[in-house]
């Protein structure tokens, strides 16, 4: 059965009908899965008794007239402002299921997902080998035993600075790739050769508050001679 979607009291009479009808049925029968007592499911029976009535005089041509209406009208607000906080008090009950609430037609309580935070720990860049144009570098965690990277860590972002001396400010460094795996493979733009390559890296998270990556601190330089 697919989850309601807001508003869960439709705004059709014919579909208010036919959903109040099975709220009705569902609550009647078995008051107590819903948290309520069997005086809850008298009144919402009364309601809809009064309810169902004014409705089908609609249905027919004969008696949808302007009083008829207007009667229907007032028993479908009073059957809201019945049906309204039995609805919410159902919905915010932790010990009713998911399905039971799905089952009235309720939307279901919506999840509150705790922020993945920003890692507070940094990596550590070493070069394992150099070819013509490519570094093999690896990684690992300041703190963190092995391969292991801090909570909601995705991988690295790898900056470089090109210059004719090693710098110590990630701030002189451009955006060179995002790095998942160590060791790993860095490859310089042509043109680079011969100078000095000062890489920073940080890790970043898959996901933050409001879906934006979150990044950790700097990691220390590491200075390479690109061949």
């Amino acid at each position: 059965m697919p989850i309601p979607s807001a508003p869960y009291i439709p705004p059709r009479d014919a579909d208010f009908d036919t959903w109040f009808a099975s709220l009705n049925v569902l609550i009647t029968a078995t008051p107590t899965n819903y948290g309520l007592v069997a005086g809850d499911a008298v009144i919402i029976d009364a309601q809809y008794d009064i309810w169902h009535p004014a409705y089908v005089l609609l249905t027919n041509p004969a008696t949808n007239t302007a009083p008829n209406v207007a009667a229907k009208d007032v028993a479908r607000v009073n059957a809201e402002s019945v049906l309204r906080p039995y609805c919410q008090r159902i919905r915010a009950n932790a010990s009713v299921s998911d399905a039971l609430k799905v089952g009235l037609g309720l939307n279901l309580q919506p999840v509150t997902l705790t922020p993945i935070p920003a890692p507070g720990t940094v990596p550590v860049l070493s070069q394992r080998a150099g070819t013509a144009g490519q570094m093999v570098m690896t990684y690992h965690d300041s703190v963190l035993s092995g391969k292991a990277k801090p909570y909601g860590a995705i991988g690295i972002e790898l900056f470089v600075h090109y210059g004719t001396a090693p710098t110590t400010d990630p701030a002189g460094a451009s955006y060179h790739s995002r790095i998942t795996k160590s060791p790993c493979v860095v490859t310089w733009p042509a043109g680079e050769r011969g100078k000095v390559a000062t890489c920073f890296a940080r890790y970043v998270t898959r996901s933050g508050p409001s879906g934006v990556s979150l990044n950790g601190p700097w990691s220390d330089p590491l200075p390479v001679t690109v061949t």
